[in-house]
C-alpha cells in the first residue's frame, strides 16, 4: 500500500492548484458514438496550463490526450492580449496543434490562430472546433473609428480554399447596424452582410444575416444569467447553444450528421 502513495500525489497534485474541472459528454453521427471529455485548468500567475481527455466509447483506439498553455500580457500603458499554444495526439497517432493569440491596442483589437490536423479535423479532439484537414489559419480584427463608427474584418484561409469578410458598424444610440460582404474562395462567390444589435428587457438582442453564396441567418441572446444562440443556414444546417451557471449545451444538424456536446465546469479554486 505505501508503494502506491506516491504515485496518487502525483496524480492528485495539480488539483491544489486547479480552478475549474469541466466534464462533459458529446455525442455524434451519423450513427452513434458517444464519448466523454475531461478539461483541467491550471492557472499560475499570468499563465494558464490546459490538460484534455476525449474518449470515443466503445472505440478506446480513438481516445485523445492534449496540453495547452497560454500566457497573458500587457501591451503599452492601455494594451493587452494573450497569446498560447495547444496540442492533441490519439491513440493511433492522429493529431492537432493550434497557436494563437489576440491583442487589444487602444482602439484596435486582433486575434490570430494557426493550426494543423493529421488523419482527423479538430472536431475529433474537441467538439465544435471545425471540420478542416491540414493547415488553417483564421485572423479577425475591428477598428474603433469614432464614437459611433466601427471597422469589423475576418479571415478563414484552408487547405484548398478561404473565407473573408468585412463590415462597418455604426451605432445610433443605444442600436447598432452592421453592413458588409464578403467571399468564398475566389471574388465571385460573394455574399452581403447586415446584422442589428439593440438592448431588450435587460439583456442584449443581436442578429445576423448572410445572404448570397452563403446563406445564413444568426441570432444571439445575452442576459447576466444566460447566453443563447441560434444558427440557421442552407444549405440545411442548423447550430443552437446555451450556457447558464456553470452548464453549457451545443448542437448541431446538417447534412453529413449531428453532433450534441453538454458540459458542466466544477469550479476548484484550487483544491
Amino acid at each position: 500500500m505505501k508503494k502506491l502513495w506516491f504515485p496518487i500525489l502525483l496524480l492528485l497534485a495539480p488539483f491544489a492548484w486547479a480552478q475549474s474541472l469541466e466534464f462533459g459528454v458529446w455525442a455524434g453521427g451519423p450513427g452513434l458514438s458517444v464519448g466523454p471529455t475531461v478539461n483541467l485548468n491550471l492557472p499560475k500567475g499570468d499563465w494558464t496550463f490546459d490538460a484534455y481527455l476525449r474518449a470515443y466509447l466503445p472505440n478506446t483506439d480513438e481516445i485523445s490526450f492534449g496540453l495547452g498553455a497560454r500566457r497573458a500580457f500587457e501591451a503599452g500603458p492601455a494594451g493587452r492580449g494573450e497569446v498560447g499554444a495547444r496540442g492533441f495526439i490519439g491513440m493511433d497517432a492522429h493529431y492537432w496543434v493550434e497557436g494563437f493569440g489576440s491583442v487589444a491596442l487602444g482602439k484596435a483589437a486582433f486575434d490570430l490562430s494557426v493550426g494543423h490536423t493529421y488523419n482527423r479535423t479538430p472536431s475529433h479532439f474537441w467538439p465544435l472546433q471545425g471540420e478542416t484537414l491540414g493547415t488553417y489559419a483564421r485572423l479577425g480584427g475591428k477598428f474603433r473609428i469614432d464614437r459611433h463608427l466601427t471597422l469589423l474584418a475576418r479571415g478563414y484561409f484552408y487547405r484548398g480554399g478561404g473565407q473573408a469578410e468585412a463590415a462597418l458598424a455604426w451605432r445610433v444610440d443605444r442600436q447598432t447596424f452592421t453592413l458588409g460582404a464578403g467571399g468564398v474562395d475566389r471574388a465571385s462567390n460573394a455574399y452581403a452582410v447586415l446584422g442589428y444589435r439593440t438592448p431588450y428587457a435587460g439583456a442584449v438582442v443581436e442578429g445576423r444575416l448572410r445572404l448570397g453564396t452563403l446563406n445564413e441567418f444568426r441570432l444571439d441572446y445575452a442576459d447576466r444569467s444566460y447566453k443563447a444562440h441560434l444558427t440557421l443556414a442552407y444549405p440545411a444546417r442548423a447550430q443552437a447553444g446555451v450556457a447558464w451557471d456553470a452548464w453549457a449545451l451545443d448542437a448541431e444538424v446538417d447534412q453529413a450528421g449531428y453532433e450534441f456536446y453538454l458540459r458542466y465546469t466544477l469550479p476548484l479554486e484550487g483544491l
